[in-house]
């Protein structure tokens, strides 16, 4: 029998497994469905005979039958696979589904982050920004306000600086309208700078010892023996204006990020960038960092392997705040020095941990009220 029941979804394409031709570096049959003969999507194992299945594949098996496909004893029971085996599976290597768009490969744990970032269609200006159109800008077809005021005044070449005039005043009235429109979000439109998700991946030069990123350097993975925290820094310096990104839990993580900006890069990334005065951090432990490397305020909630935290760095200000899953947990930083670029993003891992980097999404409203 089965005594953790997956849940009811509809039968489509991805219920079933991943085809082995998405797997660059695996072609064994450890991982397969013994029902679709796929590599087993969601694996649950049975403790007789030791097949997987997808959890979609046996589900469904068992509305028809209640033992396992392999006619084990009635005693055997199908189990989400255990914890060592978890690990090897979310090793895996796997093509995103779109690789012949995005010629990105993940670790197959980070897959549906990477996905339902990469599913949405492309900006109308990805020649320019390189990225996606944004959730709740779809009527626009473009990943950030900057990119509407981009995309109208594309249409009026040759230049003529009255019509420009004329485009941004109609652009500034519609602002309120593009999910977060304060005084700060109307400034920064005025300043040709609208306040929109963070432009940056991880900077591949700046890395800590061991840190893997992916193609796409967004995706970010540390798993060694030492336990000392290692850091990832933005490539491009935020220098003015609102700024918003996500951090997407990695659901094998074991120890908590430090999550923040730092006002520098010249420091040793095989250490915590909050340790020094020129980094603004938030501790997964539900606590701040900022000079220290082994106390701080208390903060927020906890933060490790699940949910999604938002930062949100408002220069005109000078704080830094922080949400988890959608709760604003208020300021967490104010300083003068968060008023003058540049600015680089920046988080620190320990031992094993990952996340997603997620910035092609508006500023919530709630840091804008």
């Amino acid at each position: 029998m089965i005594t953790q029941h997956p849940p009811t979804t509809k039968i489509n394409a991805v219920n079933f497994g991943y085809d082995k031709a998405r797997f660059p570096s695996f072609n064994g049959d450890t991982f397969d469905c013994l029902i679709c003969s796929e590599v087993a999507r969601n694996p649950y194992e049975c403790s007789s005979c030791g097949h997987l299945f997808c959890e979609f594949c046996i589900q469904d098996w068992f509305k028809r039958q209640k033992e396992c496909p392999n006619r084990c004893p009635k005693s055997a029971t199908i189990n989400k696979i255990t914890k060592a085996l978890l690990k090897l599976y979310n090793d895996l290597d796997i093509k995103c589904q779109n690789y012949e768009d995005c010629k990105t490969v993940v670790k197959i744990d980070a897959l549906d982050a990477h996905e339902k970032q990469c599913s949405q269609p492309k900006c109308q200006n990805f020649d320019v920004c390189q990225k996606r159109v944004a959730p709740g800008l779809e009527k626009f077809k473009v990943c950030d306000p900057a990119c509407i005021l981009l995309s109208r005044l594309k249409h009026m070449l040759p230049p003529n600086w009255v019509e420009y005039r004329k485009e941004i005043q109609n652009f500034l009235q519609e602002v309120d309208s593009l999910g977060g429109g304060g005084a700060d979000v109307k400034g920064q439109a005025a300043a040709g700078n609208p306040g929109t998700s963070a432009s940056f991946r991880w900077d591949p030069n700046l890395i800590g010892t061991n840190i893997e990123l992916d193609a796409s350097r967004t995706v970010v993975r540390l798993k060694e023996q030492p336990y000392m925290f290692r850091t990832v820094i933005g490539d491009t310096p935020l220098n003015g204006g609102l700024h918003y990104w996500e951090i997407w839990a990695d659901p094998q993580t074991e120890n908590e990020l430090k999550i923040g900006v730092t006002t520098k890069r010249d420091f040793n990334i095989n250490s915590a960038f909050c340790d020094y005065d020129h980094g603004f951090g938030y501790y997964g432990l539900g606590q701040l960092r900022h000079g220290s490397n082994a106390s701080g305020s208390q903060y927020g909630k906890k933060f490790k392997k699940e949910g999604v935290l938002g930062i949100f760095l408002n220069m005109n200000r000078g704080e830094l705040s922080f949400s988890l899953n959608g709760e604003n947990m208020g300021v967490a930083f104010k300083s003068d020095e968060l008023t003058k670029g540049p600015i680089w993003p920046a988080v620190s891992l320990l031992h094993c941990a990952g996340f997603t980097l997620v910035n092609t999404v508006p500023i919530p409203e709630i840091f804008m009220r």
